[in-house]
């Protein structure tokens, strides 16, 4: 029955989408609401999508291929050579040394293909920014969210749930795979609507908290606390443009105690699963300790992630030197351990070394400090909170491994890049020569 749900909302998905791209927008931004849109109707139907296909490739990943591919063709080179890109391009080129040293080409290919993804979506995102504005850009994009959104609120009406975690708790993700992934996909939808100006969406504000509580519905606790400082920033800019100047300080006072009795309150109630995060936080020594001398207790501490941390530092630790520098390779833990880090941090140590991991620490002090450098106060706030929650998701799994958290990724940076300053234009120019940027 479900099944048969998920081809009835795709179908009118598309046809939403049909009609916003068809509407008033820009070849750009009508490229990136196709893209996003196409991954998450063949993530809907994941067990047709995912095995693999040709030549090893699941059509998921054809899909892939194919967006990144076509952007390379559409968008204008100079969209690809603005400076705010030089660390992607950077730590791409340390992925890439990481590969061929260590002669992993499938795995270099995979994850190259995948950062291709991320700058075309960006490079899109950017263009259309700079041709028709965030907000007009924004509002659009939510459109690609239809199917997602929509497929969610009807597992939970319908009591379609999957159950993830030992304690009993469940997660409904409308039947999409893995409640990680899914995840993303609910936090950039957060994401775009907190972006979107006040009083040009109809219930925006009731929108976006219904996508938190949806984000709970997920029940994958790294993107709750991911969303924490996204909420905040929301709800207190929210209230502090209602009120008067002599208003603000005792109302703003009361906002922030209701705001800390919520987040007690879901501590309370999802205690189970916080418990971890606590004991992990007094003993951060365990990240250093030999697996081998884990014990049972110690190997369950946030669902094993601690144990499988420690074996990947292990193997760093006990590396030649080489491989302490340029690390294993792309995708070479597949070779050696059972499951992914859960740690971007610790997996690009494992996987690029440390070139690799302080090329990556590189572009991540660089967003934050563009962020923070935004002379749109409120934008600045918002981008440099999102982010630090971003990095706080990226210590307990991995975003940056999916499609959906690379989506959210080149949205995030797309809307640092695409602000910075208003574009030169050539009159009535399309094309290539669409972008000088004073960059």
């Amino acid at each position: 029955m479900f099944e048969g749900l998920k081809v009835v909302v795709g179908l009118i998905s598309f046809i939403m989408v049909y009609r916003t791209i068809t509407g008033n927008c820009n070849k750009y931004l009508a490229f990136a609401i196709c893209a996003i849109w196409l991954r998450f109707f063949l993530s809907a139907f994941h067990t047709i999508t995912y095995p693999s296909l040709v030549a090893g490739f699941s059509i998921n990943a054809l899909g892939s291929i194919g967006v990144a591919g076509l952007g390379l063709l559409l968008i204008p080179t100079s969209a690809f050579l603005l400076k705010k890109y030089f660390p992607f391009f950077l730590f791409c080129l340390c992925i890439a040394i990481s590969g061929f040293v260590n002669m992993k080409i499938p795995g270099t290919i995979n994850v190259l293909v995948k950062w291709c993804y991320f700058m075309v979506l960006a490079s899109s995102l950017v263009v259309s920014i700079r041709l028709q504005g965030q907000n007009t850009t924004l509002k659009k994009l939510l459109v690609a969210f239809t199917m997602p959104v929509t497929l969610q609120v009807l597992s939970f009406a319908l009591g379609q749930a999957k159950a993830t975690e030992t304690d009993g708790s469940a997660s409904y993700i409308g039947g999409y795979n893995h409640e990680a992934a899914f995840s993303m996909v609910i936090v950039s939808f957060i994401f775009v609507i907190g972006l979107i100006n006040r009083g040009t969406l109809s219930f925006r504000t009731a929108l976006f908290s219904l996508s938190l509580f949806l984000l709970i519905l997920v029940n994958y606790r790294t993107s709750i606390l991911t969303i924490i400082p996204i909420a905040a920033a929301f709800y207190f800019t929210l209230a502090e443009q209602r009120l008067k100047p002599s208003q603000k300080a005792p109302v703003m006072m009361v906002v922030a105690v209701i705001l800390c009795f919520v987040f007690i309150a879901l501590s309370v109630s999802m205690r189970e699963r916080f418990s971890d995060i606590g004991l992990l936080l007094g003993n951060l020594d365990l990240m250093l300790k030999a697996p081998i001398y884990f014990s049972d207790s110690e190997r369950d501490i946030m669902s094993a992630r601690v144990y499988i941390w420690s074996q990947y530092i292990d193997a760093f630790r006990n590396a030649e030197l080489l491989n302490q520098l340029l690390g294993f390779g792309p995708d070479s833990w597949k070779g050696r351990f059972n499951l992914y880090a859960h740690n971007t941090f610790v997996s690009y140590l494992y996987e690029y070394g440390i070139l690799g991991l302080v090329s990556f620490i590189f572009v991540c002090v660089t967003i934050l400090i563009n962020a923070l450098k935004l002379l749109d106060k409120k934008l600045s706030k918002i981008i440099a909170l999102s982010f630090v929650g971003f990095l706080a998701m990226n210590m307990a799994t991995m975003p940056l491994w999916n499609i959906e958290g690379l989506i959210f990724f080149s949205i995030l940076n797309a809307v640092l890049i695409g602000y910075k300053k208003k574009p030169k234009y050539c009159k009535h120019s399309l094309g290539k020569k669409e972008l000088l940027y004073a960059n």
